[in-house]
């Protein structure tokens, strides 16, 4: 079922396989080490959620998230094509994603974000999540990343 993003004209839907090429276009313009098509296509059958964000049919942003342990959601992957940032979508994505995840037994949620990401680790931060650690050398460039997470309690799921 497709939902309407609050005040965008945004539909948020699950993903499924005829998305995938649309997903690796918005994957390789929004990293600099973007997961392969075939990736991409595996976390279509992993427990947890995997959604996209329309506008006007046109496929505009995708978050993938997994279950892991029974209890952890882990949001594996964030982008929104570059024309249609800083509109609210990824936080659309995303906090249909963690409603999501729990609803599938999630209790708590964590991410990976480059270091130097700053607009990102601002959404993640005013979303609830907080800063819980540091992997070095975590992209594949030499770049660290943040791990954040969040308790289901207390966090904003919109």
């Amino acid at each position: 079922m497709a939902r309407q993003a609050a005040d965008h004209g945004i539909a948020i839907r699950e993903a499924n396989l005829a998305d995938i090429d649309r997903i690796a276009e918005i994957e390789d313009a929004s990293f600099p080490d973007p997961y392969p098509r075939g990736l991409l296509k595996a976390f279509l059958y992993m427990p947890g959620a995997y959604m996209v964000a329309t506008d006007c049919g046109t496929i505009v942003g995708y978050t993938i998230g997994i279950i892991r342990h029974r209890t952890l959601g882990h949001l594996v992957s964030v982008a929104v094509a570059p024309g249609s940032r800083r509109a609210g979508v990824g936080r659309a994505l995303i906090g249909e994603t963690l409603a999501r995840l729990a609803d599938a037994g999630a209790k708590r949620f964590m991410l990976e974000v480059r270091e130097s990401n700053a607009p990102a680790l601002g959404l993640y931060k005013r979303m609830g999540f907080s800063e819980a650690g540091k992997i070095e050398k975590y992209y594949a460039d030499g770049e660290s990343a943040i791990v954040m997470e969040l308790n289901g309690s207390s966090g904003s799921r919109t």
